[in-house]
């Protein structure tokens, strides 16, 4: 997660008011609950706080035996993460996996 987040930062300061989204998945969706640690959970606030979009899948929680409540607030449940992956390919953002 540490490398997606600096390459998240980077291409902020890179270009500035760039449109980020993060489709978190597996076992990435672990770093989106409250309880994860406090120097991930502050750099995801301050992403957040800089309009970028955090997606968690559905499925992904449900494997983990995460419920939705427990995590952090701006990070928004989707039912699949690679249907949420296709579907912001389809409205023109780039893929890139770190």
């Amino acid at each position: 997660m540490s490398i997606a987040l600096s390459n998240v930062e980077n291409l902020l300061e890179a270009v500035p008011g760039a449109e980020v989204a993060v489709v978190a998945n597996g076992s990435a969706v672990l770093f989106f609950v409250r309880q994860s640690p406090a120097h991930i959970r502050e750099r995801l606030e301050a992403l957040a706080g800089r309009g970028v979009k955090f997606y968690v899948c559905a499925n992904s929680l449900r494997a983990h035996g995460i419920d939705s409540d427990d995590l952090l607030p701006f990070a928004e449940v989707v039912p699949a993460g690679i249907a949420k992956i296709l579907e912001l390919q389809a409205a023109g953002y780039l893929y890139v996996k770190p």
